[in-house]
């Protein structure tokens, strides 16, 4: 009674197992009758080349670098200076008081600690505001990939593969895309630019 209780269970369990499989087993069965009836075109695309040569991505890079440089050129004139006092200190070690050398490194001390504080404000900005510009790039680029698919009548399009002919490769078109929508938002923007200056 035992054992066949077991079996039971056993075979319960195999059936269970088993139904997944025998679902996967019959769907590809029916694709090749599908396949007869369906056309499925299929696209590659590089998605990381589009983020590296995106004309928005180059833009946001010297936005990015004309809004940061000002402050980094700062941080970096104050590293100048403060090893200036320390050198300061340094040549007049003999010749100054003890209150003078006490107030030579307690500037040393503030200046160091607020430079410390700005460049870590300086880098969480950064930080914020090149994440920033890299969604904005990313999701202008994967828009321009799915508006090249829809244009094309793409089924499907994959981001990652080994190898693929240059006839399924979306990328150039992606490309070319992304540079016309970037001309025309310059454009418009200059447009926006002349039609309030005047």
């Amino acid at each position: 009674m035992m054992m066949t209780n077991n079996i039971k269970s056993n075979i319960v369990r195999i059936k269970q197992r088993s139904l997944p499989l025998l679902l996967v087993l019959l769907s590809f069965l029916s694709l090749p009758a599908l396949a007869e009836t369906t056309h499925v075109t299929i696209a590659v695309v590089d998605v990381a080349y589009l983020m590296k040569n995106a004309p928005e991505a180059e833009s946001a890079g010297l936005e990015l670098k004309a809004r940061f440089s000002p402050r980094e050129l700062a941080l970096s004139k104050e590293l100048e200076l403060i090893g200036q006092l320390e050198a300061e200190r340094e040549r007049n070690l003999v010749t100054w008081t003890p209150e003078q050398r006490q107030q030579n490194e307690r500037e040393v001390r503030t200046r160091k600690r607020d430079r410390t504080r700005a460049l870590e404000d300086f880098r969480e900005e950064l930080r914020f505001a090149r994440d920033a510009a890299l969604d904005s790039v990313q999701q202008s680029v994967f828009k321009a990939i799915e508006d090249v698919r829809e244009e094309r009548e793409i089924d499907v399009v994959i981001e990652e593969y080994v190898a693929a002919s240059a006839r399924v490769n979306i990328t150039p078109d992606v490309l070319n895309y992304l540079q016309r929508q970037f001309d025309q938002k310059q454009s418009g923007t200059q447009n926006n630019k002349k039609s309030t200056e005047q």
